[in-house]
């Protein structure tokens, strides 16, 4: 068996034609020798005679036709059932705004071939920007490119799953893109196509928690997809643009339920993998999801005018001199001429305001609270009723 025979790229799609006729030729001309199933929950009605045509052209394409994604609820049913007719032992999402490299997917296969511990492998992402974009009346699906690569070397392969899930949340590997065996992937939807999360990007925290659950995850030293940056009516881009960042969706009335669900989910998962206990298991899913957000949430808190940018900066620079010891002479320092100098907003450990203002009299008006508080007072001996 080769790797075009043992891996299935599913191609999700709804709408957005040109970017499929641009893939499907990209996929000829790579070429990429691996089964294709692509699952069309568009409203084109000609998109098949063009599959079709590509099937005679050399690529090995199975269409099928769902019904329209009007819901996520849709979306999630279609991948589930595609997963389902996947026969072979391997597979892969794919969007028609993603590339693959052929050598990365046939690597990625041969791994999870030979190491039976791993349950996802992929690469280096790279993403592109096409120049064309920059000018609206022309095509934004052929142009010269400009490129980088996405992320850092980063691989889940620890032994227990709640370790592979922090390496996860601090590291910058995309699983959800990668090479998985497919019985894995198959379970993972059917248990989303259950949950039918409101928030699409969630969904895709889910999928990856699972993943490092369920095993090792490997990142290959090589160009494996690439991706173009902000393509117009991408799903992601139009669940933002309709829902908001993620500082808006989390105040959705939606999001409660959804984030209950997603730890329960992924903390029962945790619990039955490391023998844990469920609070535990659920402690651990909950820290790991603060971490894997907070960069695009910080990001998302910048734009809100309440918050500067240097914030961030006076936040770590606190935080750091409260984690000294009480009796460090650098702390002790800090804090008196905080407490004593005047001037210095309270909120300067915040980092949303420098300087304060008296108001008229304040001092006259404290001297007898501390004057209280220092015991400068007379003490009276409170009158017991008779």
């Amino acid at each position: 068996m080769t790797a075009s025979d043992d891996l299935t790229i599913v191609l999700t799609l709804k709408d957005r034609v040109p970017f499929t006729l641009r893939w499907l030729d990209y996929a000829a001309r790579a070429p990429l020798p691996f089964r294709i199933l692509i699952a069309d929950g568009g409203a084109d009605n000609d998109l098949a005679q063009v599959v079709a045509a590509r099937q005679s052209g050399g690529l090995n394409v199975e269409y099928i036709r769902y019904p329209l994604d009007r819901a996520y609820a849709d979306y999630y049913a279609k991948i589930a059932d595609a997963l389902s007719r996947v026969t072979t032992p391997f597979v892969v999402l794919a969007d028609n705004d993603d590339l693959f490299v052929p050598a990365g997917l046939a690597a990625a296969v041969e791994f999870l071939g030979a190491n039976e511990d791993y349950v996802a492998c992929g690469g280096q992402c790279a993403v592109f920007w096409l120049a064309a974009e920059r000018q609206p009346d022309q095509d934004t699906v052929y142009g010269d490119a400009d490129w980088k690569c996405s992320s850092q070397m980063h691989s889940d392969v620890a032994q227990t799953a709640r370790q592979r899930i922090v390496d996860q949340s601090l590291g910058a590997s995309d699983v959800f893109y990668a090479v998985h065996r497919t019985e894995l992937l198959r379970r993972q939807f059917e248990t989303i196509r259950d949950f039918n999360p409101h928030d699409l990007f969630l969904m895709e925290q889910l999928v990856a928690f699972l993943t490092a659950i369920a095993g090792k995850c490997r990142q290959l030293d090589l160009l494996y997809i690439a991706r173009q940056q902000d393509s117009p009516g991408s799903s992601g881009g139009d669940h933002q643009e309709q829902f908001g960042d993620w500082f808006d969706r989390m105040l959705l009335p939606t999001w409660s339920g959804d984030f209950t669900r997603f730890v329960d989910l992924a903390a029962a998962a945790l619990a039955r993998a490391d023998g844990i206990a469920p609070g535990e298991a659920r402690e651990a899913i909950i820290k790991c999801y603060k971490m894997s957000v907070a960069p695009s949430l910080l990001s998302d808190l910048l734009d809100e005018p309440t918050v500067s940018a240097t914030m961030p900066l006076v936040l770590q620079l606190v935080r750091r001199l409260v984690r000294l010891p009480r009796t460090s002479l650098i702390r002790r320092t800090a804090q008196r001429l905080y407490r004593r100098t005047r001037w210095v907003s309270h909120d300067l450990v915040h980092g949303t305001e420098l300087r304060t203002a008296h108001t008229r009299g304040a001092a006259g008006a404290f001297a007898p609270i501390r004057d209280f508080l220092t015991g400068r007072h007379t003490h009276s001996s409170p009158t017991r009723g008779t």
